[in-house]
């Protein structure tokens, strides 16, 4: 009887062993390499070039899919011949109560280019093409992966701390470090994060000001004519409402149309935007005639009329708007006439513009490309 539990024990413990043998040899590295070309890889074999580049576990990458959706991944695991990622980029904005993200899989044949973050400032991104490589998955003794990394960051106090997890994510300059604070995704420029000091301190009153009044202002409320440098609110609640007629340089915002010019090409698929509108953000509008140099930036709720020399970047936009560059926003119902292009989630009305993206458009689109979730036309395109 002893020697017949002694030989089960053994061979539950070759099966346990042969089990996690199996599972060991089932993880692999994966690496790319131009086609026709020799296998050589860098001292930093992570970063895409001219050799042959790994893919590391622990790391951010935003690949581009060849259906045209762009995939935010921090890499989880590579075996069985499949990446194993979890979305990482703004992904927790949506989870509460430290709710689970799922871990999903992808197929390297899948990929069509790596987008690498080159210029912050201007949103400019280099490509690097994955349809001219060859993928090959190898196993090995030693697993590709980023050290976790960390940050404690404390109030001015030293009352109360927050350790922060510092994440790799690959650049066209090499690999940076990305935080999550509340949902939103930083980058780490080797500071410690801020943390918010007490919530409790007494907050400044509503100020309203009537007739005619200037921004930037503290006040959160303008009735009347508003005569500004720029478009804002320096008041705590970050609230600003104008109603009657603004007219504003914008000065900001003339940079922020030089981003837009550099990014007018590289705008994503509307396959990419979210399939509902989140306007929990918005805090501030503009209600009436509004007229600006620059152009109107924020999380605005625009009524009425406006006409933005640069750009105009708002969550909700009702009524006639007419910019000089593009026009971005989440929501608008009426016409929006810009020079190159108008990017929405959803739209009631018309675009106009040289480039017209609206993910879920109820009305019509003028200009030399358009798109909406049903199909891609030059010139003209419809939904209804």
């Amino acid at each position: 009887m002893v020697r017949f539990i002694i030989i089960t024990l053994i061979g539950l413990c070759g099966i346990t062993v042969s089990s996690f043998a199996q599972e060991d040899s089932s993880a692999q590295n994966l690496y790319f390499v131009k086609k026709n070309r020799g296998l050589t890889f860098d001292q930093n074999d992570y970063q895409p070039g001219r050799s042959a580049f790994y893919i590391y576990r622990n790391c951010v990458y935003l690949i581009v899919l060849k259906d045209k959706r762009i995939v935010s991944m921090r890499v989880v695991d590579i075996r069985n011949d499949s990446i194993y990622y979890t979305p990482y980029l703004n992904a927790r904005k949506t989870a509460t109560n430290n709710d689970r993200i799922d871990t999903l899989a992808l197929h390297p044949g899948q990929f069509k280019k790596i987008r690498m973050i080159g210029d912050r400032m201007f949103g400019l991104y280099a490509h690097y093409s994955l349809t001219r490589c060859s993928y090959v998955f190898v196993k090995g003794d030693t697993l590709k992966k980023f050290p976790v990394e960390t940050t404690v960051s404390y109030t001015k106090d030293s009352s109360r701390s927050t350790t922060y997890e510092l994440v790799p994510y690959l650049s066209a300059q090499g690999v940076g470090r990305l935080y999550d604070q509340r949902g939103q995704t930083y980058y780490f420029e080797g500071v410690n994060p801020q943390i918010d000091e007490d919530t409790n301190k007494k907050r400044k009153p509503f100020i309203a000001k009537k007739w005619v009044w200037f921004t930037p202002t503290n006040a959160s409320k303008i009735s009347g004519l508003n005569l500004g440098l720029q478009t804002m609110t320096l008041a705590e609640n970050d609230t600003l409402i104008i109603r009657g007629m603004n007219i504003s340089v914008d000065l900001l915002s003339v940079f922020a149309s030089m981003y837009a010019a550099f990014h007018i090409l590289q705008t994503p698929h509307p396959i990419n935007y979210p399939d509902s509108v989140d306007k929990s953000d918005m805090t501030s509008e503009v209600t009436g005639l509004s007229l600006s140099g620059g152009g109107l930036v924020g999380d605005l709720r625009i009524r009425g009329v406006s006409i933005n020399g640069g750009i105009c970047a708002g969550i909700e936009m009702t009524g006639l708007h007419i910019t000089g560059i593009s026009t971005t926003c989440k929501e608008f119902k009426g016409v929006i006439i810009s020079g190159l292009a108008n990017r929405t989630i959803r739209g009631r009305g018309l675009q106009i513009a040289l480039l017209n993206h609206c993910k879920n458009l109820k009305g019509i689109q003028l200009g030399l490309w358009n798109v909406n979730s049903k199909r891609s036309l030059p010139f003209i395109n419809w939904d209804f």
